[in-house]
């Protein structure tokens, strides 16, 4: 007897793909990006704050990128989220009526599926062009503008994002009819595709965070090492445990957390590096206020000492001329005075 059609989609309509999945997937999505949301609004605050011409005008670029990357982040975290609801609509209507039609309908060929995947793929690409610019620029800095870093850095980008784009486009063409062999076929390619950019882009974020933190000083290097390893590490994790694990033994969906990385990390950076830069200068400010208030006593103590004096000098002026005494009184009297004191 061939299998029925719920026989083969009996899998989408359990309670781990209806409930659990969907559930778990977005409470960790949106736990992490209400995280993403206070640093963000942290970051926004810091880079308002005026400083040197220089550092004003990188400040201000930086904050316009720290932006597009919490907006591109927010419609993907919009996409993700409707995309998840229909899906799970889908799912938990064909288990509750036992009509697998428009469950198949919307495995095979959905138009709302294929327009959010395709949103949902482009915004990530997007994502990660604006972080590796603000790395690459970053990196220019601290290597003095020197081209042969640079530029190496920027073909390296243009061809890792170039893969994304092209697995973006892959992607959404064969997924409006995976029931034609040739779309099927193009799907294919563009899930192949798809580990061939996470890798590069694995690869060349962490050569972009370990250029720029090995040049920088001590401080500012353990900040951008720390942070900026957050992204390829996640891409890494996404890729080991999407390919190994299978769809019940995985908790919840770690695409949304690679996308969140990616605008989480370069904004971790700059929070942090700022946070210490206001501590180094509260460090100088405290400084110089032991230096003050341990130089304040001494000239009191001369101030002091001084008024002392003169108020003496006074009184010693006054006694002789109050008692009807000389001048060589008032001489030899001051002098006792002083060996006295």
């Amino acid at each position: 007897m061939p299998p029925t059609l719920s026989d083969e989609l009996g899998a989408y309509t359990t309670v781990n793909e209806v409930i659990v999945f969907p559930i778990s997937t977005l409470s960790v999505m949106y736990f992490i990006y209400g995280f993403y949301v206070l640093l963000f609004g942290v970051c926004f605050y810091m880079m308002r704050r005026q400083g040197p011409d220089g550092e004003h005008l990188n400040a201000s670029l930086y904050l316009w990128l720290a932006t597009i990357l919490f907006m591109l982040t927010t419609i993907f975290i919009v996409a993700y989220t409707m995309s998840q609801i229909y899906q799970t609509l889908v799912f938990f209507t064909a288990a509750k009526t036992g009509n697998y039609e428009r469950l198949a309908q919307y495995l095979v060929r959905d138009v709302e599926k294929t327009a959010l995947l395709s949103l949902k793929q482009i915004v990530s690409v997007l994502l990660n062009i604006t972080a590796e610019c603000m790395l690459i620029h970053r990196c220019y800095l601290i290597w003095d503008s020197k081209k042969r870093v640079d530029i190496p850095l920027i073909i390296a980008s243009i061809l890792s994002n170039g893969v994304g784009i092209v697995c973006a486009i892959t992607v959404t063409i064969g997924s409006r009819n995976l029931a034609n062999q040739s779309n099927y076929k193009i799907f294919l390619v563009g899930d192949i595709t798809s580990g061939v950019y996470n890798i590069s882009s694995a690869v060349v974020n962490g050569v972009l965070t370990l250029l720029t933190g090995n040049w920088a000083d001590m401080s500012v290097s353990r900040i951008i090492l720390e942070s900026g390893i957050i992204y390829p590490i996640c891409i890494v994790a996404t890729q080991i445990v999407t390919n190994t694990a299978t769809p019940d033994v995985m908790p919840f969906d770690f695409f949304p957390l690679t996308v969140l990385s990616a605008g989480i990390a370069p904004t971790l950076i700059m929070v942090r590096a700022r946070l210490g830069k206001n501590v180094e200068n509260l460090q100088d400010m405290l400084s110089d206020i032991r230096f003050t208030s341990q130089a304040s006593p001494r000239e009191v103590t001369v101030r002091s000492q001084a008024q002392v004096y003169s108020i003496g000098i006074k009184s010693l002026s006054r006694e002789p001329a109050e008692n009807g005494g000389s001048e060589e009184q008032i001489v030899n009297g001051k002098a006792d005075r002083e060996i006295t004191v």
